[in-house]
């Protein structure tokens, strides 16, 4: 037969109280938006430390973020899209450096010299993030849409592009008007100075400073103030 307790006896031995029973509550207002952030951070912190971006799995990224693989899947489509969009909010970070660096600088010539000093300056304080954007950079399919990423990379070169449009409208004397070529080479010629001091740090004491050496790449490509 079943016990019936009967009105104000007390509880049976081991029951729970009803007012001391778990509720199940929804997730706090941003929460998810939250999670997010730190998977797309945890993803950064582990290709900044991979010998190789391919080394880095969603499970090693929920560990690192201190959740389930499963938690991952409710905000990315698979790994790679998790990949992807992390390093698009890198590349969008840098360039927001840029604009942020050099917004204030009225002098076209100095403002670009300022860029320049930013650049290096991301280099050598974030360089595991440096390198998962342009020494050790995660292999993509190209046929995957990835507008994030793309549009992130194109919106800091794009940033470069214009600076060295404002030197050359205001008189540099580039064996090239188009901004986009001597560009390009800008971006070569300071990847080199910022790549072999990070990669060759230990075997490069003698490495002369960065900032003179961009100095003197923009005078060689007719970048630096006139006269």
């Amino acid at each position: 037969m079943t016990d019936v307790t009967e009105p104000g006896a007390p509880p049976p031995a081991g029951a729970v109280p009803p007012d001391e029973r778990p509720v199940r509550t929804r997730n706090p207002r941003g929460q998810g938006e939250r999670l997010r952030t730190e998977l797309l951070d945890a993803t950064l912190r582990l290709l900044a430390d991979a010998p190789h971006p391919d080394d880095v799995s969603i499970r090693a990224i929920a560990r690192e973020a201190g959740v389930s693989p499963t938690a991952a899947y409710r905000h990315f489509e698979d790994r790679n899209d998790l990949v992807r969009e992390a390093v698009g909010c890198c590349f969008q970070g840098f360039a927001e450096l840029l604009v942020e660096r050099t917004g204030a600088v009225d002098d076209p010539f100095e403002r670009l010299a300022e860029a320049g000093r930013a650049y290096i300056d991301f280099a050598e304080e974030q360089r595991g993030r440096y390198r998962v954007l342009f020494s050790n950079p995660v292999p993509f399919d190209l046929d995957v849409d990835s507008d994030h990423l793309h549009l992130a990379g194109d919106e800091a070169f794009d940033a470069l592009v214009a600076l060295v449009q404002d030197c050359i409208d205001a008189g540099a004397a580039t064996r090239s008007t188009d901004a986009r070529y001597v560009a390009y080479q800008v971006w070569t010629w300071a990847h080199g100075i910022v790549d072999l001091r990070i990669t060759h740090r230990a075997e490069m004491k003698d490495f002369p400073d960065a900032r003179q050496m961009f100095d003197d790449l923009r005078t060689a490509l007719g970048l630096a103030q006139p006269g």
